[in-house]
């Protein structure tokens, strides 16, 4: 788990422009589900690492509704936040959510569960490879 945690920090960071280094970060997280437990865990990492930081953290619980965690992002862009981290509720229904985060010039970036379409600049992936872990 602290492999991921860093890693993601580090993502971020060198994802953000220099300028923005200079201010006080803020991030959008929308989670697929609260409710799990895996992700309790995950959410509740990246609170403590958002905190240990000094990054401003909106997490967002998108109750199993893609359509609801598009809406989280499109809050998250028109709020004007640094980066935004996704955990997908449907890997299959992510491009317009990259779609979003591309026209606004946000880095985006996706947890736990791979997005089924190509990531393009200023997008990444953290977590397993799901088939090698089966």
């Amino acid at each position: 788990m602290n492999i991921k945690k860093t890693l993601a920090v580090t993502l971020l960071a060198c994802m953000l422009p220099a300028a923005a280094m200079a201010k006080d970060l803020s991030v959008g997280v929308s989670m697929a589900l609260f409710d799990d437990n895996f992700l309790t865990i995950l959410r509740t990492a990246m609170q403590k690492e958002m905190q240990k930081e000094g990054v401003k953290g909106q997490l967002e619980d998108a109750k199993g509704d893609v359509s609801q965690q598009l809406q989280q992002v499109q809050n998250f862009i028109g709020q004007g936040v640094d980066a935004i981290i996704v955990n997908p509720v449907d890997t299959n229904a992510v491009k317009p959510i990259m779609d979003q985060a591309t026209k606004a010039g946000i880095p985006l970036i996706f947890v736990n569960r791979r997005p089924q379409a190509e990531l393009t600049d200023k997008m990444a992936y953290v977590g397993s490879d799901s088939e090698l872990a089966g």
